[in-house]
């Protein structure tokens, strides 16, 4: 998916600070308020190690054995290729890199195929029939160039040939938390999630500071004879509740995005009724609507609707004589003194969704985060326009369930006691978000 269609024309610089999210540079992962506002949030929230969920596949004939980060709102698979003298690379020197001359079923997807000619319509790079189909690295995201290719990718004990992947050369991302590469599990074609057929995932993001929690990945593929797919073992128990996955309208900009049907919000138990009807609906222009992201940190909603919340959450707060500081130029970052902060009573925050008792009710942790060494707290929700986002730092500590074939998110708490899943690797990942907006773009 390019750029080219989204609705404002804007360019900007995000750097966050929050912990235990995972990480994309997606350019359509986000709609921000206004440029300026946004340049000034990196002023207070600088840059910090963040945690990305990676897990392990297999590719190749002699199976080689790659890391690769989850992202449910890109669709390009991709890994690091070859070693590469000529190429711009940003990992460090021991980032794992797949071989394609150790696989004999690796092949380039050539330039004159349908393939190219669909997935990548008159920006593949090719000077000759011959050539290998190229991608840009504004492209597909993740800031990274290379050449579409096919090889056999192992997942568990179960081999799967001719899986379209990205082959990287230039990759502008500074680290991938050690992981080789990115797994697209949006609904895109060139997706995990296309491409094997996947009926449902699952994901957990572990909350920050808890360290007996570990975040997992797993799903379920092959249609009729379905195969199933761990990194980590599931928690059971907790609150459980659905709201329906939306199919995208016809002219809707993102219809790759696992969207749902926000219909309010909640502080403190209250509905917030001056949110205006339909805030969060999908607009007849295609932008709006509300989606998932398992890599962007923080949450952006609809500005008619932060300008609801906002003043609410200060006005419990500082009625407790803690007054929020200014952090930088940006009268949109909400933070307060930790020192002060902490002593009060936070009110909670719950998102109503569409469906019987679909109420996502959140933990202080899934929405204020301490930055400047701990010295200030802040609101990790921003202000948007155009759409609204639900990052991940807003859904950890509960598995996600994406069941596409069923048309439902289903989410639930972990139980008090749960057992602590098994091994994930979830290491720390420094990188900094470029959001690309228009013809700018």
């Amino acid at each position: 998916m390019g750029v080219a269609a989204m609705a404002a024309s804007l360019l900007f610089l995000l750097l966050l600070p929050l912990a235990p999210a995972l990480v994309s540079s997606a350019p359509y992962a986000t709609m921000a308020k206004e440029a300026r506002s946004v340049e000034s949030t990196k002023g207070y929230m600088e840059r910090q190690k963040l945690r990305a969920l990676v897990f392990d596949i297999s590719v190749g004939t002699s199976p080689q054995k790659l890391s690769v980060v989850m992202d449910i709102t890109t669709e390009l698979v991709w890994a690091q290729c070859d070693a590469c003298s000529s190429c711009v690379r940003f990992t460090p020197p021991a980032t794992p890199t797949f071989l394609p001359n150790n696989s004999s079923s690796f092949a380039e997807v050539g330039c004159t195929s349908q393939t190219c000619q669909r997935m990548i319509p008159g920006e593949h790079g090719c000077t000759h029939d011959d050539d290998p189909c190229g991608y840009p690295n504004d492209f597909y995201a993740w800031n990274t160039s290379g050449v579409l290719a096919t090889d056999i990718f192992t997942f568990g004990t179960t081999p799967v040939p001719g899986v379209m992947f990205g082959c990287s050369g230039d990759i502008m991302v500074q680290d991938l938390a050690g992981a080789s590469g990115v797994a697209g599990f949006s609904r895109g074609a060139l997706s995990l999630v296309s491409q094997l057929n996947i009926s449902s995932f699952t994901y957990f993001i572990a909350p920050h500071g808890d360290a007996a929690s570990k975040s997992f990945v797993s799903w379920t593929w092959g249609g009729s004879a379905d195969h199933q797919f761990a990194a980590g073992q599931m928690l059971t128990g907790g609150r459980r509740s659905s709201t329906p996955l939306l199919a995208a309208k016809k002219n809707q900009l993102y219809p790759d995005l696992y969207y749902v049907n926000l219909t309010g919000l909640q502080v403190d138990g209250q509905l917030l009724t001056a949110i205006p009807p339909g805030t969060f609906d999908v607009r007849p222009t295609g932008s709006g609507g509300v989606f998932l992201s398992s890599t962007l940190p923080v949450t952006y909603l609809e500005e008619a609707a932060y300008n609801v919340l906002r003043p609410e959450l200060v006005r419990r707060i500082q009625s407790q004589g803690v007054a929020p500081v200014t952090a930088g130029d940006d009268v949109n970052n909400l933070c307060f003194l930790t020192r002060n902060f902490s002593g009060a009573k936070i009110p909670g925050i719950a998102l109503v969704f569409d469906g019987a008792n679909a109420t996502m009710e959140l933990k202080v942790e899934n929405y204020f985060f301490a930055v400047a060494d701990g010295q200030l707290t802040c609101l990790t929700i921003l202000p948007s326009i155009g759409g609204s986002i639900l990052g991940s730092l807003l859904q950890a500590g509960r598995t996600m369930t994406c069941d596409i074939h069923g048309g439902q998110l289903t989410f639930q708490t972990a139980a008090a006691g749960a057992p602590t899943p098994g091994v994930i690797s979830f290491p720390t990942l420094v990188l900094p978000w470029f959001f690309c907006f228009g013809p700018c773009c």
